[in-house]
This record gives C-alpha cells, structure tokens and sequence, in this order.
C-alpha cells in the first residue's frame, strides 16, 4: 500500500491531497482571501456584552466581532463581571459561518497589550502534515520554499525517513497524478459506489443529507441481504466523504431499511470504526428503525464548498465554481500550455468575474515570470463564472 502526499502552490492558493494506492483520502485547501483562523490567538477588545445571550463580542481585528461565552471567561480575567473596552486574550475556536463571527475562548496571558493584534497564528499546513495518522512514503511539492518547510516540520530524523521531492514547474501536478479528477467527483451531489449503487449527498446551510440509493446494485439473497451489502459500502464511503468535504453539523444518512436487528447493529458497528480514523471529533447517535442515522461532526475550518464553489440562485441554495478557483486553474493550464508548446498566445479570455478576480492576484506575476511574457486578460460576456478560460 503506498501512501503520498502532493502539494500544488500559486500565490493565493496552498492545495494539498494524500494519495492511498492512488485514492484521494485526504485534502487541505488554504486560500488567502479567505483565511481560516481556528487555533489562532488575539489581543481582542471587549465592543458589546449581552446578558440574555450571556456572551461578550470581541474585536479581534476581523470582519465581524467573535463570540465569547461569558462562562467562559476565567474569574482572574472578570469572570462574567467584564465590561465592554475590556482587552483580553482570546482563542478562535470555530471559524465564522452563515453569518456569525468567530467563536472564541478566553486564554491566560501574561502583560496584554492595549491593542487589538494578532499573538499567534496556525500553520495549517504543517499541523495538517503531523496530523496524518498513517505513515508517508512519499511527498513531492512544487514550491522550493515549502519543500523547505516540510523538513522542518518533520524534524531531521522524519525529513531523513521521508522522500521529500521538489519538482519545480510542475503546473499540472495534480492532472498527472489523478488528483484534479477525484476533487472534481468530491464536490458532485452524486458519488457512486462499488457494487452499483450511488449516494446522493446534498449539503446545506442547516444540515447536511445523505441519501442511500441502490441503482443498478442486485443481490441474489433478496432485498435484506441487498440493503445489507449496500449500507456496509455507503457507510465506508460516507465517512470518507465526510472528512474530504470536512463536512460539519448535523448530518441525516437515510439508509434503506433493514429489518435484522443483527444488521442495524453490525452496520452501526461499522459505521463507528470508519469514523475513528477521523481526526475531527463527532457524535453518533442510535440508528433508527427506519434506518435513519444522525450524526453530528464539530466543525474545524471551512468546508471543501465553501473553499471552492459560491452560493447561486434562489436561496442560495445553488452552487457554482467560484470566480478565483475557475481563475487560479486557468492560469495553472496556461503555464503548463506554454511549458509544452512555447507557440501559445499571450491571451486569456474569461468572464467578467473570473477577469476580475485575476487582475488583482498575485499568482499572475508569478506565472507571467516563469513563462518569460506578459499576460493580457479578456472579457467574454458569453462565458459564465462557472466556465473554463480560454487561450488565445
């Protein structure tokens, strides 16, 4: 069994995967216009107290003001006697979504400073890199810098243990080694499974669902043993999906019903060991009759949709690619385009959205210094946000 990990870089954008035998069994995407701040520690200044929430909202230099308990305030820092102007240590220790800040704790520290600031930040990276439970064999990176990075964070003895392989202008990493394909099947609603039948996985704001369907699956031991053989492949295959998509909150599986008692017992079983080998804590609770499963998983980071599509349509209930992904992979095919046949034009056409998010990134003179040109961008009302760019 062989077990690799692969970063891709573009200023901007951080993407990692590791590869088991091929298969993508886990991803980090790190994107700086949209920073993750889980683990970090402020100098944040106390701007509204509500006692019927019972919680303080905390400056800490963000967009909005985090959200902290006021039970969660230690009684040498005031305890839930502080008042607002108050500066205090606080930890981020949920990201901000659907509209509420950050949630924070408050941590000791010694002489603070009257002053929102930054104290510390996560490299995520490197804590994603020590996290992986399983022994790697093998990494290769297309930024010298992070190569560099990677041997320090394993120490002399792992660097040594590890091959750690820097392949500069490697653009189309991800393409050769069948990642970009598998990221692409991971953000689909429908992902099939072995024996022929499929899940159907719709994420939303509230809760997530997951729908267990038997397609073309058949089974000669009649619909027990179907639905047996089934559930077993879409909870192996859930869990997975789950730590991919880092999908949080309630989640609701509707496996087809099973009238064993033996098998609920044996699938739940099995659905709770796949769920260990997940770093990120969650909370199974009995499966029903019907064959109805509950879950809920703590939420750590922005999920794989919120990283790499945008909400559309009524409700926001649609997704599509956002603007500065569809950019970032049209710069990425154009370096490799012009790495292969050095004729290509200079040109890139794009929406209007997708322009836009390239004209002000950084990855464009970056790519414009490795291919030796620069490159001139331009609209095409007829493509959507959602479309590939187009050389010219």
């Amino acid at each position: 069994m062989t077990n690799e990990i692969y970063i891709d870089y573009l200023p901007g954008l951080i993407r990692a995967a590791r590869l088991v035998d091929e298969k993508l069994e886990d991803v980090l995407v790190i994107r700086s216009d949209k920073p993750q701040v889980v683990g970090n520690q402020f100098v944040g200044r106390i701007v509204g107290i509500d006692k019927g929430l019972g919680a303080a909202f905390v400056d800490v230099g963000l967009s909005q003001p985090g959200f902290l308990p006021l039970q969660d305030i230690p009684k040498s820092l005031g305890g839930q006697s502080v008042s607002e102007g108050t500066f205090l240590c606080v930890e981020a220790v949920r990201e901000a979504f659907d509209g509420k800040g950050v949630r924070l704790k408050a941590r000791l520290h010694d002489n603070i400073p009257a002053k929102v600031q930054v104290l510390k930040t996560v490299d995520r990276l490197g804590e994603w890199i020590l996290q992986q439970k399983e022994p790697i064999e093998f990494i290769e990176v297309t930024d010298a810098g992070i190569a560099q990075k990677i041997k320090s964070y394993l120490g002399g003895g792992g660097a040594n243990l590890i091959s750690i392989k820097h392949s500069a202008e490697r653009p189309d990493l991800f393409d050769v080694v069948g990642i970009e394909e598998q990221i692409e099947h991971i953000l689909e609603t429908e992902i099939p499974l072995p024996s022929g039948g499929n899940l159907l996985i719709e994420q939303g704001r509230t809760l997530t669902a997951i729908d267990v369907n038997k397609g073309s699956m058949q089974h000669n031991g009649g619909a027990e043993a179907l639905h047996y053989q089934l559930n077993l492949e879409a909870a192996d295959e859930i869990a997975r999906q789950l730590k991919l998509r880092n999908i949080a909150g309630r989640i609701v599986i509707d496996f087809p019903y099973m009238k064993s008692t033996d098998h609920r017992k044996k699938l739940q079983a099995s659905f709770k060991s796949q769920l260990k080998a997940d770093s990120v804590g969650h909370k199974l609770l009995p499966l029903y009759m019907t064959g109805l499963q509950e879950l809920t998983r703590k939420r750590a980071g922005l999920s794989l949709q919120d990283l790499l599509l945008r909400p559309v349509g009524i409700g926001r209930l649609g997704h599509e690619k956002d603007p500065a992904i569809v950019g970032l992979e049209g710069l990425r095919r154009f370096w490799a385009e012009s790495m292969r046949n050095r004729q290509v034009g200079s040109s890139i056409v794009a929406s209007r959205k997708v322009v836009q998010s390239l004209s002000g990134c950084d990855a464009l003179p970056y790519i414009e210094e490795k291919i030796g040109k620069k490159i001139s961008l331009s609209v095409d009302p007829e493509l959507s946000a959602d479309d590939r760019v187009v050389f010219e």
